[in-house]
């Protein structure tokens, strides 16, 4: 009895049954390898695609904590990066336009910070707001209000990277030599400029500096107020130093930016398909080898009448098996790579079904690819090689 009976039993009288998983299991060893192989092609593709997503959303990570409708920046400003500021009576004028509930300043700029009894001393990004109503979505507003309310209270950003060393409620910090307690915990994130951040009350950022401009204003609407109505009566009564856009065109804005400034696209646009090529290649390489090894098999197969489109349903069937077995070992992989890197990166990387499905779509083509150049070994078995 041929290997093919033997191994494939009642299905060698209805090949159109389940052929392919027998088909796919013939060689155990194999068949381990392959899902293996494949399931690296996908982790690879599933962290080229989530370190891109993660620096994009980290470097726009501020627009989406903008708790207001309108954001006015000064016009020159093209980055979220770039401190340029605007003239604190902006902000008065805009509070005064019909249809404005207030307009809140957010002042920003670099610190260092010194954690004691370490004596080393850190870059941090530091932000001030008033404290009876954040304009950033940092944390619970009550949390921030009893925070920033202390002369000497500032709230640390407990996404930051480890190298400011332990920072818990109650640590006495030096900001640029001036000392704080940490009160509160804030939650914005590092980037890849800074890696950390804290943030500091109005009153306290102007005692040390009394003349400072903030670097934008969050602009909340009153209950009922058109946003285009307003945003054009913002624009009349607002000279042209000022920009005025949503936080949703800031974010969309800081993501083109990014991608025009660095070649983050290019980079792991490569990676991503470098992977899927792996994934193909792999694919081909192990189907030729079960079509090789099975080529009696299958020759018996075309000599019995069975055409083109039944082997073409078998080799596919094959490839779509093992590259679904090798996406789900690799989006397992996948999950646990996520986590480790957004914990010692600190970037925004989330895998969601985004990301799920933007990577499933190259490992069906790389299946769906692998599984037709191996069909065209096949196609070339001659049933008289038997005799």
């Amino acid at each position: 009895m041929s290997p093919l009976r033997t191994r494939f039993g009642a299905f060698a009288d209805c090949p159109d049954t389940g052929l392919g998983l027998l088909f796919a299991t013939f060689h155990r060893g194999r068949l381990v390898a392959a899902i293996g192989g494949i399931a690296m092609a996908v982790l690879v593709m599933f962290v080229e695609l989530g370190l891109m997503v993660g620096i994009l959303r980290s470097e726009a990570g501020l627009a989406g904590l903008i708790d207001g409708d309108l954001v006015i920046m000064n016009a020159t400003r093209d980055t979220l990066h770039e401190w340029t500021r605007i003239p604190s009576v902006r902000l008065a004028q805009a509070a005064a336009v019909p249809g404005v509930r207030d307009a809140a300043p957010v002042f920003e700029s670099g610190m260092l910070l010194r954690n004691p009894p370490d004596i080393s001393v850190h870059r941090i990004n530091a932000f001030g707001m008033r404290p009876q109503s954040p304009p950033l979505k940092i944390a619970d507003p009550e949390v921030v209000r009893r925070a920033l309310t202390r002369p000497d209270g500032v709230m640390f950003d407990s996404l930051s990277r480890d190298i400011y060393g332990p920072i818990t409620l109650g640590r006495r910090l030096l900001l640029d030599g001036r000392p704080f307690e940490v009160a509160g915990a804030a939650r914005i994130g590092p980037d890849l400029i800074m890696d950390g951040a804290v943030v500091i009350s109005e009153g306290a950022w102007l005692a040390a500096d009394p003349g400072a401009q903030p670097v934008m204003g969050v602009v909340r609407l009153q209950d009922g107020a058109d946003l285009t109505t307003v945003r054009e009566r913002l624009r009349q009564a607002l000279p042209y130093d000022v920009s005025i856009m949503t936080p949703d065109e800031i974010f969309w804005r800081e993501v083109r930016f990014t991608f025009r400034s660095a070649p983050i696209g290019i980079i792991f646009g490569v990676g991503v398909a470098a992977g899927a090529f792996i994934g193909g290649v792999i694919c081909y390489q192990i189907m030729f080898n079960e079509v090789t090894d099975l080529r009696k098999e299958l020759s018996t197969l075309k000599a019995m009448g069975f055409g083109n489109g039944f082997f073409r349903r078998l080799i596919l069937e094959q490839a779509y098996l093992l590259a679904g077995a090798g996406f789900l070992v690799g989006l397992l992989g996948a999950s646990v790579a996520y986590g480790f890197l957004a914990s010692h990166t600190g970037l925004a990387m989330t895998l969601d079904w985004r990301a799920v499905l933007f990577v499933a779509v190259p490992a069906a083509l790389m299946a769906h690819m692998g599984g037709l150049f191996a069909l065209r070994h096949l196609s070339g078995f001659d049933p008289a090689e038997l005799y």
